[in-house]
């Protein structure tokens, strides 16, 4: 085979080679490009927020020592000391999970959550009915004005926040946690005695929530 035959071939081997070169070189210099656009970033005024004056009433039934509180369109999430420059008005939350604390400081998982869009710059109502089951009610007398019955003491959620920035129409999710104090009494019944007995009772409970900064 002569040289300029042999100098062909290998030109052509290393165009080939350049061409498959290229994209990865390129996909490489555009990634820190990116990177150093300058896009939105999550912002830290998102605080939790209360609706209906914080003041909710629930009943519990009460079986085998074993009650479920529900919570519904009491928390939200107060966006009102941000920025509105920095985001579209419209905004989406999705609850991922929220924790009950009792006075004896068992915890328990809720169910029942769900999503919302809400207007950045304002309180929104977080989604769904908050159930939380499974809670011990231990017999006893409960009577409004006694805190020394085992009760619910905080809340918190953990809720996926998805904001679109401006001026880059870039969309960002942002995970928050929320965590609201409780205080409040119940009262029990059983045919018309405020108790729980043999694992058996209805208990009526107003809770206040309190945000925690």
């Amino acid at each position: 085979m002569s040289n300029e035959t042999n100098k062909s071939i290998e030109r052509r081997r290393v165009l080939r080679g350049a061409a498959w070169a290229t994209p990865v070189l390129a996909a490489a210099i555009g990634t820190p490009a990116a990177a150093a656009s300058g896009g939105p970033v999550c912002p830290t005024c998102i605080k939790p927020g209360v609706l209906l004056g914080g003041v909710t009433t629930t009943q519990i039934v009460v079986a085998n020592n074993k009650g479920t509180l529900a919570f519904a369109g009491l928390f939200g999430m107060d966006s009102s000391s941000c920025d509105l420059t920095l985001f579209q008005p419209a905004y989406t939350s999705i609850i991922t999970s929220a924790t009950l604390t009792m006075s004896d400081g068992s915890t328990y998982a809720g169910s029942g959550l769900g999503t919302a869009t809400g207007t950045f710059g304002q309180i929104g109502v977080l989604p769904g009915t908050w159930l939380f089951s499974g809670i011990n009610i231990p017999n006893g007398t409960y009577i409004l004005g006694d805190n020394s019955k085992v009760h619910p003491v905080q809340i918190s959620a953990t809720v996926n926040v998805i904001l679109v920035g401006l001026p880059s129409l870039l969309q960002i999710t942002c995970p928050v946690t929320l965590t609201w104090n409780l205080s409040g009494l119940a009262t029990g019944i059983v045919a018309n005695v405020p108790l729980v007995g043999n694992g058996v009772g209805t208990l009526n409970y107003t809770a206040t929530a309190t945000p925690v900064p």
